[in-house]
């Protein structure tokens, strides 16, 4: 029998032709996995998921930058660039020293604080329960100048991190009521110390762990994965992870200051702060 007689049969035969060279990459895949399906090849150096250092956080970085430069150890293998100071220069901590906050900056020291009262970081009541300055309190040092305590005062080191005061007047004594601190690129608050008279925060709760891990998470260092309630600390309330070489602490406690007249007032504070260890 001649093909070229019979177009329909040669064109099938033509067809199945084909058909049969494309399915051999598919068949031969096929029998390949069928080969490989049900071994176990064990893997020399299994795929194990990184663990989170301290290097991996910004925040944690300059943490240990101002304690490193505050202690004035050399800052190694981190060139200095052209007008960057070579030695931490700290926030001052006087009154007479910090200037008047502007509007953003006295904002979102407030917008902080209420963040660490939502995420529950901060008991409501101590940010309810400020003592606010009234409008006309204002404070003269002995130098003769004047300042207007219904302000916030500001501050920034060398390293972009902000501290907001707000002061108050007890008596004759001048005394911090609120102090934040943030990190200027983040917004992450590294420190808080509030205060209050006695009477208004005795009752007050107490900062707890749960409080503690809410202030890592605002910091953005929940994904450290290893917080826990160090072994041996002179903390009532403290976490630390060992991944990042940081620790968390919180306090409240009463303290009695002195006034100028030689009168005496009692307070409580309640503070809360990260740290390098």
């Amino acid at each position: 029998m001649k093909l070229w007689e019979h177009p329909r049969l040669m064109g099938a035969l033509c067809a199945a032709a084909v058909l049969a060279c494309a399915a051999m990459p598919a068949a031969f895949l096929a029998v390949t996995d069928a080969a490989y399906i049900g071994r176990v090849v064990p893997v020399a150096d299994p795929y194990t998921a990184p663990t989170p250092a301290a290097d991996d956080y910004y925040i944690l970085r300059q943490l240990a930058a101002r304690r490193q430069d505050s202690a004035m150890l050399p800052r190694a293998e981190e060139p200095t660039a052209p007008g960057t100071p070579k030695m931490y220069i700290g926030a001052s901590a006087s009154l007479q020293s910090m200037s008047y906050a502007d509007a953003a900056t006295a904002d979102a020291a407030e917008q902080a604080l209420q963040r660490l009262v939502d995420c529950g970081v901060l008991p409501g009541v101590w940010a309810a329960q400020q003592d606010t300055a009234a409008e006309e309190d204002s404070y003269t040092d002995y130098d003769g100048r004047w300042y207007d305590l219904s302000a916030a005062f500001c501050a920034t080191d060398s390293l972009g991190f902000v501290t907001v005061r707000r002061y108050t007047l007890q008596g004759d004594m001048l005394l911090t009521r609120s102090s934040v601190t943030m990190d200027s690129r983040t917004g992450a608050v590294v420190e808080v110390w509030l205060s209050l008279p006695a009477g208004d925060a005795e009752a007050l709760p107490l900062p707890d762990e749960t409080a503690l891990r809410a202030f890592a998470a605002q910091a953005g260092l929940e994904s450290l994965g290893d917080w826990a309630v160090p072994a041996d600390s002179a903390y009532r309330c403290a976490l630390c992870s060992e991944n990042g070489r940081a620790l968390i602490t919180a306090s409240t406690h009463p303290y009695t200051y002195g006034s100028y007249t030689g009168a005496a007032g009692d307070r409580w504070y309640y503070s809360l702060s990260l740290q390098k260890m």
